[in-house]
C-alpha cells in the first residue's frame, strides 16, 4: 500500500496544486493522496494564514470528485509548531504496512538538512522531489541517507501569492482556483483588501 502525503499552507489552494496532485496520482499510483494543510509552520512563525477551517473547506471543494484524495487536518490541531517528522511518525504508527511518499518541492528539499529531525523524515518516507522547470535535482550537503524519486511536472506558473494578489485587485479568480473555491473565498470575504 502506498500513501502519498502532500503538505502545504494551501492559502488558498489553487488549480496548480490540483494539477500537481493529479499528476502525482498517475505517476506514483498511490492508493490515496492525503492533503495536509499546515498548522503553525516552525520555519515561518510570523506567517499569517487564513483560519485552518477555511483552508480545509477550500481543499475539500477543490478535491471533490476524486475518491483517492482526502484532506487530513491533524496538523491544524497540534499545539505549537508543526513538524513533518511528527506527522510522518503518526502515519507510520497508524499504517505500518504502508509505504509513505512525501511530496516536496526542490526548494524545500534543499533546506531539508536543517529541518527538525531530518533523519527521521528520511527514514519514514520516500522523498518525492519536484524540480524547478529545466533544473536537475541536487542532493543538498549534509543530507541523511534517503530514498528519492524525482517527479518531473509540466511547468504550472501559479501560486497562492498570485491568487491573493488577484483578489486584492478585484480580478475574477475562478480560472485560478475553480468556481467553488472562488465562491467560498467571496462569501467568506477572505484575502480581501483591508479597510
Amino acid at each position: 500500500m502506498r500513501l502519498a502525503l502532500f503538505g502545504g499552507s494551501f492559502d488558498p489552494p489553487h488549480l496548480g496544486h490540483l494539477a500537481f496532485a493529479r499528476f502525482a496520482l498517475e505517476a506514483l499510483a498511490p492508493e490515496r493522496l492525503l492533503w495536509l494543510p499546515a498548522g503553525r509552520q516552525w520555519q515561518k512563525p510570523d506567517q499569517v494564514m487564513a483560519a485552518g477551517a477555511h483552508r480545509v473547506q477550500m481543499l475539500r471543494l477543490l478535491t471533490a470528485g476524486e475518491p483517492r484524495f482526502a484532506v487530513d487536518d491533524r496538523e491544524l490541531h497540534r499545539r505549537g509548531p508543526s513538524f513533518t517528522a511528527d506527522t510522518l511518525g503518526e502515519f507510520q504508527r497508524e499504517t505500518p504496512q504502508a509505504e509513505l511518499m512525501f511530496l516536496i518541492g526542490q526548494d524545500q528539499y534543499a533546506r531539508l538538512p536543517s529541518w527538525y529531525r531530518a533523519e527521521a523524515v528520511t527514514q519514514l518516507a520516500t522523498l518525492v522531489v519536484v524540480p524547478r522547470a529545466g533544473e536537475a535535482v541536487v542532493t543538498p550537503p549534509g543530507m541523511p541517507p534517503h530514498r528519492l524519486q524525482v517527479l518531473n511536472l509540466p511547468d504550472i506558473p501559479l501560486s497562492s501569492t498570485a491568487v491573493r494578489d488577484a483578489i486584492v485587485r478585484g480580478d475574477d479568480i475562478s480560472p485560478l482556483v475553480g468556481a467553488d473555491v472562488a465562491s467560498y473565498i467571496d462569501s467568506h470575504r477572505l484575502y480581501g483588501k483591508k479597510p
